[in-house]
């Protein structure tokens, strides 16, 4: 006999809106749509779509979303067609050229650096183009 799952949670905090979760998802039940010129994702989970495969758990690089094993966190009957976890994620400024960036969080660089210190975290809060200018430029000049 299989394990109870109940329902899907969002720590918007260790997403890194890289939309694998929205791309894994059979049921379409996982939406994340950017807002206003990249000032902000919206990220949004229908309950009444999901069908609590597991994939986007599975998948997602930062643990982001997890599928909880605890009947009361199950979903009413009376709720099942309205139920939705939603949650907008505000873009951080690059530092460097101020351009709209999400900050990795220290989840994802605890899974890819076994030594992590300020010079790591100083880099990653870069973004993606500053962060490969300043690597480029410490490796060769």
């Amino acid at each position: 006999m299989s394990a109870y799952k109940g329902k899907l949670s969002y720590d918007q905090t260790q997403c890194i809106v890289c939309q694998t979760c929205a791309f894994v998802c059979p049921a379409g039940a996982i939406n994340i749509t950017c807002k206003a010129l990249k000032q902000s994702y919206e990220f949004i989970i229908w309950h009444n779509s999901c069908t609590l495969c597991g994939n986007c758990t599975y998948f997602c690089p930062t643990g982001a979303i997890a599928l909880s094993d605890v009947r009361a966190e199950a979903l009413p009957q009376s709720q099942k067609y309205t139920a939705i976890t939603s949650a907008t994620l505000a873009f951080d400024r690059c530092p460097k050229c101020s351009e709209p960036m999400i900050q990795t969080p220290n989840s994802l660089l605890n899974k890819g650096f076994s030594k992590r210190d300020d010079a790591l975290r100083s880099l990653f809060n870069l973004c993606p183009k500053c962060r490969r200018e300043s690597t480029f430029t410490k490796r060769v000049l």
